[in-house]
């Protein structure tokens, strides 16, 4: 049996390495466009910290170690042209020689990934102008901050990549301005926990407007709606688009956002054809549906599933799906959600009752600092819909409880009495969790 995999980053070397696991004696393919093994892209921003660190460091496994110890025939600067996925066969080009060949194979894996969405005003090719996306996009910042030493940043965009990036600039003594074209920030938080990002922004003196739309980027200056602001350095962070064009050509059908249409195996309509990651559909579980979730947790999920799948095609597994959690870093804050957002339930038609509650992370004890918990529970009985989290100190892994909560349904009653660990160290006595989920008992 013989496995080709188009992408060899999060998903497509997980598929590679399970199916190797599980079948040892198959062949398995990966195709990878460009010259890096698959590497921690979230890791990227905080790469540029360090001058002399090579971004290589962010790979997960040397090329080595994926050829020699995991049997894979893991080949770079491999572009595929065309699938025939009737003649269950690939069109390469090696972009180191130019030259073209055929790759068959049994079961094929697409896993592409996504791009970053590109603006198109004028000045936006320039060699000041940034993505923030791939490994390459992090080598060309890197080295234009330490060559040319840019002292103001324009970022375009307010998401999670631009207010990470925004932290990072501001600590290498860059002054960014951030332009964002929505009315607000961080549409899937709610009004509660955007507040507290917006104290963070005014806090560390950063110019963040929103309502803008970008005319056009001439020399030094990004001129918009909102007036011209002179940039040494320009990032974009706009959103992406999943990398499906190349399946839609052979005949691949499209779903939310553009992304590959899987099923709960992660099949697609094509033949002996498997998509995941974040050129793939992901399936959220309280949603009862697909939707589009791009992130490596998920995408690491996908490859795994396809791999058992490809080498046990007669016993499949599910892909179980997410509950849309996750967090990032903005200064000394950590901004973290799980579950369904606000605008998912109002969305929905939920009953569904919202409380917050602002408590200190630790006892008595140095370095404790506050967090702001927002919990939607389900009007009458509880049941726990979603979770959002904003603060200092321990953030993530308290997310993490409430995430757990979501994935086995349990309600706020069941919540308020979890058995926490505590100590001044890491908690006061009535742990935030505990605090919010007490709040909310009161109010459904």
């Amino acid at each position: 049996m013989k496995t080709v995999i188009i992408g060899g980053v999060a998903a497509g070397l997980s598929a590679a390495s399970q199916a190797k696991r599980q079948s040892p004696e198959s062949e398995v393919v990966v195709l990878e466009r460009s010259g890096d093994v698959s590497y921690a892209a979230c890791g990227m921003p905080y790469n540029l910290f360090f001058r002399d660190k090579p971004v290589e460091k962010l790979y997960a496994l040397s090329l080595e170690t994926i050829r020699k110890e995991r049997g894979i025939d893991y080949r770079l600067r491999q572009e595929v042209t065309a699938i025939d996925p009737v003649g269950k066969v690939v069109s390469v080009t090696d972009l180191a020689t130019g030259k073209g060949y055929q790759e068959r194979y049994d079961f094929l894996v697409y896993a592409t990934g996504n791009s970053a969405i590109r603006l198109t005003a004028p000045g936006f090719d320039d060699s000041d102008v940034f993505c923030f996306k791939t490994l390459d996009d992090t080598r060309h910042v890197k080295q234009f901050i330490y060559d040319k030493a840019p002292k103001r940043a324009v970022l375009v965009g307010a998401g999670y990549t631009n207010l990470e990036v925004a932290d990072v600039l501001t600590n290498l003594k860059i002054k960014p301005v951030i332009l964002e074209k929505a009315p607000t920030i961080l549409p899937s938080f709610c009004e509660e926990a955007r507040a507290k990002v917006l104290d963070k922004v005014k806090e560390r003196g950063i110019e963040l407007i929103t309502g803008v739309d970008i005319a056009e980027k001439a020399g030094g200056e990004v001129r918009s709606s909102a007036g011209v602001f002179p940039a040494d350095l320009v990032v974009v962070a706009v959103g992406t688009r999943p990398n499906t064009a190349l399946f839609a050509a052979a005949g691949g059908v499209l779903g939310t956002a553009g992304a590959a249409k899987v099923d709960r195996y992660l099949r697609t309509n094509l033949d002996s054809v498997f998509a995941g990651g974040d050129c793939a559909e992901h399936y959220v579980r309280q949603l009862g549906t697909n939707s589009y979730f791009p992130l490596g947790p998920a995408a690491n999920k996908h490859g795994r599933v396809i791999g058992n799948n490809v080498a046990n095609p007669g016993r499949m597994m599910e892909f179980w799906g997410i509950d849309q959690t996750a967090v990032f870093k903005f200064f000394e804050l950590s901004i973290a959600t799980t579950g369904l957002n606000e605008r998912q339930l109002q969305a929905l038609g939920k009953d569904y009752v919202k409380v917050f509650v602002d408590s200190p992370t630790r006892g008595e004890f140095p370095g404790g600092s506050t967090m702001r918990v927002v919990l939607f529970c389900q009007k009458g009985d509880g049941l726990l819909l979603g979770a959002q989290i904003v603060g200092e100190d321990v953030v993530a892994k308290r997310l993490d409880v409430l995430a757990t909560a979501i994935y086995k349904q349990m309600t706020v009653f069941e919540i308020a009495e979890l058995d926490l660990a505590y100590s001044p160290p890491y908690s006061p006595v009535w742990d935030p969790i505990l605090v919010a989920a007490n709040v909310a008992v009161k109010k459904v």
